[in-house]
């Protein structure tokens, strides 16, 4: 059964910021402002096949991401759209902090990739 449609959610309501120069690898080199960040419990990810003119562009990735905004009752429900570079950034990006978030979160990330690699996902 699929989900039903959900109102969107105005964007402008989420969102906090990281500020400073860190990085994946840097330990205490940034600053989280939390106000109004998306608590995240959701995620959906579909490849969309972008017509335009009758023309197929490239492949486009979706992410529906939502949760619960920070300090409200308020749910976000936000759709990003983006390209392999994106999904490429996204990914890079987790793997480098995997090593610092600990063996329990290596564990998990590794076996959901094995898990892939056996349906012949990857």
């Amino acid at each position: 059964m699929a989900k039903p449609i959900r109102k969107p959610t105005d964007s402008r309501r989420a969102g906090g910021d990281i500020a400073g120069p860190g990085g994946p690898h840097d330990q205490g080199a940034f600053v989280i402002d939390t106000t109004n960040a998306v608590l995240l419990d959701g995620c959906t990810v579909v490849m969309v096949d972008p017509v335009r003119d009758g023309h197929v562009d490239d492949p486009t990735l979706a992410m529906l991401l939502e949760g619960r905004i920070n300090k409200t009752a308020d749910r976000a429900v936000i759709l990003y759209l983006f390209d392999a570079n994106g999904a490429a950034a996204i990914i890079s990006s987790l793997m480098a902090l995997a090593p610092r978030i600990g063996p329990e979160f290596r564990q998990l990330l590794s076996a959901r990739v094995e898990t892939l690699l056996r349906e012949g996902a990857m």
